[in-house]
Formats: structure tokens, C-alpha cells, sequence
């Protein structure tokens, strides 16, 4: 099974290739990808995703490994079963989302282009004082620190800086959040779930690292967001800078009545 998989996606290269090394399982990773294709917009809302004989065909797998990743994108309310017609998408993220704010790259790109994030770094380091502050942890706690651009085919739209206490997400490290969600790692593997975030908004001038990044001059415009998330013990455990290109940036609000 892992030799026919592998042949697959060479041949393929738009499928990803699983590991069968047993290092992870594999609806495990089966999830993620579709997880990752939702919210990137290669599945969208009133779109089809592949039925379990199609992920079996298409990845190598058995019939449990495709239904159990299935299963859990529907628990998340991310997908719901048609009879007779399939598995359709419903949210294109988690029902378990803080936020009723979501930005839409695809108002703002062609369609055809898949949506990624890209990793910089993975790191850890000591907290300054303004993560210290943030997270209510001492200078010099070690920090976890995750900086991943988001693209649109070869164009940058915004720099996302994640920041966790290391004792929050010990293992954190080891993983690779440039193909993992971070959102459902936290989420569906530790079991942790977030009681509320605050979020700010501002307009910031890029300096020379983030106009690196991001494909724009120092100086020019972005949005800054700065959102804290709180665990279900109302402590703040993830403190996340995003900075967004003000020329392509596209906000949607949902007001609850």
C-alpha cells in the first residue's frame, strides 16, 4: 500500500504524499489535508469533497483511515453528508472558531489559485517583555514561536506570528505546521479549547523585515492584528501578531443580532 501511494503522487504531484512510517496516523494526516484544503479555499462552501473511495483510491488508504478523517471534519460542522449526492462543505472553518471575523483572499485573487502558508521559522526563544506581558508569564520564560506567511500562488498577503508559553504546547516543536494545521492540532489531538480572544486593529508602517516578507516597500501600509486567546481557565495562552497587506486585505464582519 505505502509503494502504490508514493508511485501515486509522483505522478500526481497535486496529491500530497502520506507517511507510512507510523509516525503519525493516518487519518491524522488524511484530515489535515482536507482541513488545510477547506480553509484555503481549494473546497468551497456548497463544494463536494472526495468520497471515501475516492481518498482510498487517490491516497493508498483503507476505508476506516478515509472514514475516520471524514468523521472528524463533519464533528468540526465543516462538512455534512448528502444522501445520494455526498460529502458537501459547509464552513470553511471550524465550528469551534473564536472568531466571527474572516478575511476572504479569494475576493481579491483568481479562483484558480490555491491558497498556502508557508513556514519562515520555528522556533524557541525567551520571552520579551511584550509577549511576557501579554501571555502573564516572567521575561525569559521559554516562548514557542511560529512565523508562517500566507500566499496566493507566488504573492505574500499577510505575516502571521504565533506565540505559546513553551510548557502550553511542549511538543510543539516538533511538528510541521507548514502542511499541519495549528488550529487542529490544538484543537483535536491536546483537546484544548478556547473560551474567548481579543483582537485589535491598527494600521502600522512596514518595516524592513516585514516589507521583506511581504513583497512591498518599508514604509507602505498594513493592517496589524493582535489577537489573544484564553483557555477554558480564562488564562491567555496564545498571543498572535498578523500583519496584512493593506492593498490586498478584504474584511467581513458577522454580526450576531
Amino acid at each position: 500500500m505505502k509503494e502504490h501511494n508514493i508511485l501515486m503522487a509522483q505522478e500526481n504531484d497535486l496529491i500530497p504524499i502520506l507517511d507510512f512510517s507510523g509516525k503519525e496516523q493516518l487519518y491524522r494526516q488524511l484530515y489535515d489535508i482536507l482541513f488545510q484544503d477547506i480553509v484555503n479555499g481549494a473546497y468551497a462552501v456548497g463544494d463536494l469533497i472526495p468520497s471515501e473511495s475516492e481518498l482510498m483510491r487517490q491516497y493508498g488508504v483503507s476505508r476506516a483511515t478515509a472514514r475516520k478523517a471524514m468523521e472528524m471534519l463533519s464533528n468540526n460542522g465543516m462538512i455534512s453528508k448528502r444522501r445520494g449526492v455526498g460529502s458537501e462543505v459547509i464552513a470553511s472553518r471550524p465550528s469551534s472558531s473564536l472568531s466571527h471575523v474572516t478575511s476572504f483572499i479569494k475576493k481579491n485573487v483568481d479562483d484558480r489559485v490555491v491558497a498556502e502558508k508557508r513556514l519562515i521559522d520555528a522556533t524557541l526563544l525567551p520571552a520579551d517583555a511584550d509577549v511576557a506581558r501579554v501571555l502573564k508569564i516572567d521575561e525569559g520564560v521559554p516562548v514557542y514561536r511560529l512565523r508562517r506567511i500566507r500566499f496566493s500562488g507566488d504573492e505574500p498577503f499577510y505575516l502571521e506570528i504565533n506565540h505559546f508559553e513553551q510548557s502550553f504546547l511542549p511538543h510543539a516543536i516538533e511538528r510541521d505546521f507548514s502542511r499541519e494545521s495549528l488550529r487542529a492540532y490544538i484543537a483535536d489531538e491536546l483537546g484544548i479549547q478556547w473560551s474567548r480572544a481579543t483582537q485589535e486593529i491598527r494600521a502600522v508602517a512596514a518595516d524592513a523585515e516585514q516589507a521583506m516578507f511581504l513583497g512591498v516597500q518599508p514604509g507602505d501600509p498594513l493592517l496589524y492584528i493582535k489577537r489573544v486567546s484564553y483557555d477554558a481557565n480564562n488564562v491567555p495562552r496564545e498571543f498572535v501578531k498578523t500583519y496584512y497587506r493593506a492593498d490586498l486585505y478584504h474584511l467581513e464582519v458577522e454580526l450576531d443580532a
